[in-house]
């Protein structure tokens, strides 16, 4: 029994490690894409968004984790995981907000800039409510919110002026081949 804790207990140390490198990693993908949204290059914009993505399922594995390990034998890994949440959640929505603040209004957004930036807008708000649950109640540094609130506002006001990627779903079918050529197998006289 205490052999299975001590390896529960490992595994839960090895992601929390994981989330620190991986969110490191994404703040200064974040700070590549601010530099770059300044010349309107919007592609680092994804490679941020995929370390985000790779740091939010390392999060969900964590607590997933915390929640089947006997988790009161273990409440310094509870807390740790907490505090580590807290301050990644702090530094993406920092991240996230710098990068929206630093687009200008008239800037030119490139085509599917809506669906590149609904899916942000979505992270935010699940981001907002996590905040919400009652374990974090109190312990949420109100500037952490400003950010995540302020982001929200940002990216609504990007998408509503955003093109969207052409919708070929309505156009009608194709046409059908015509007579195919029944005689494209026969040798050619000379």
């Amino acid at each position: 029994m205490v052999r299975g804790q001590d390896t529960g207990r490992r595994a839960i140390e090895k992601l929390l490690t994981a989330i620190e490198q991986q969110a490191g990693e994404a703040v200064a993908l974040g700070a590549r894409a601010q530099r770059d949204i300044e010349k309107d290059r919007f592609s680092s914009f994804l490679g941020f968004r995929r370390k985000v993505e790779e740091v939010r399922a390392l999060v969900a594995l964590t607590e997933e984790r915390l929640t089947t390990v006997n988790t009161a034998k273990l409440p310094d890994l509870r807390t740790e995981f907490e505090r580590i949440d807290l301050l990644l959640t702090g530094l993406l929505a920092r991240a996230t907000r710098n990068y929206f603040e630093r687009m200008r209004d008239d800037q030119a957004l490139p085509i599917g800039a809506r669906e590149l930036f609904e899916p942000e807008l979505k992270i935010i708000e699940e981001m907002r409510t996590k905040l919400d649950r009652p374990h974090y109640a109190g312990r949420v540094s109100a500037t952490v919110i400003e950010d995540l609130e302020a982001t929200g506002v940002m990216i609504r006001k990007v998408i509503s002026r955003a093109s969207s990627l052409p919708d070929f779903s309505d156009s009608p079918t194709p046409p059908k081949p015509t007579k195919r050529l029944s005689k494209l197998g026969r040798p050619i006289r000379m």
